[in-house]
């Protein structure tokens, strides 16, 4: 019985593969595993599930209501469930917008509608960039390279 029902399986498994077979080689579909995979991998999900760290610091207010206190543990030894996604995101959007940037020209079908593409990725990179250098400064408040001269300058 087990036999049979280790081939069912594995002929239901060959089955499933060939029935989707258009739909697993389009590339987006690929694309968006990838990314989904990189976001999920790089965020520390075993780390919180080896530590059981909860998602974020949550605590009560004044009304009795919880709500979130602290997005970023202030260690650099240890974390929040949430702030290693919250980072991955932040760079898969960046590294998305450079490959944007990249093929712009091929998307475009006018000048003018290149520009504004590229103006737009060049902005939210420059944001993007931003948001993950506040990221790292929370983590580590030493930390303090610019994009802009200091003051004293």
């Amino acid at each position: 019985m087990k036999n049979f029902m280790g081939f069912v399986l594995i002929a239901s498994l060959f089955y499933l593969v060939k029935s989707s077979y258009d739909f697993l080689m389009n590339q987006w579909v690929w694309f968006t595993i990838a990314i989904s995979v990189q976001i999920i991998c790089t965020g520390g999900l075993v780390y919180t599930m080896l530590n059981g760290m909860p998602f974020f610091k949550y605590e009560r207010n004044e009304f009795g209501a919880v709500v979130i206190t602290e997005y970023f543990m202030r260690s650099q030894n240890a974390q929040w469930g949430g702030e290693g996604y919250i980072v991955s995101v932040l760079v898969a959007a960046t590294g998305i917008s450079y490959v944007i940037l990249n093929r712009a020209d091929t998307v475009c079908s006018t000048k003018h509608n290149l520009r504004v593409v590229t103006m737009a990725m060049l902005v939210s990179i420059f944001i993007l960039q931003q948001l993950i250098l506040t990221c790292y400064k929370i983590k580590s408040p030493w930390y303090n390279p610019t994009f802009e001269p200091p003051g004293y300058y």
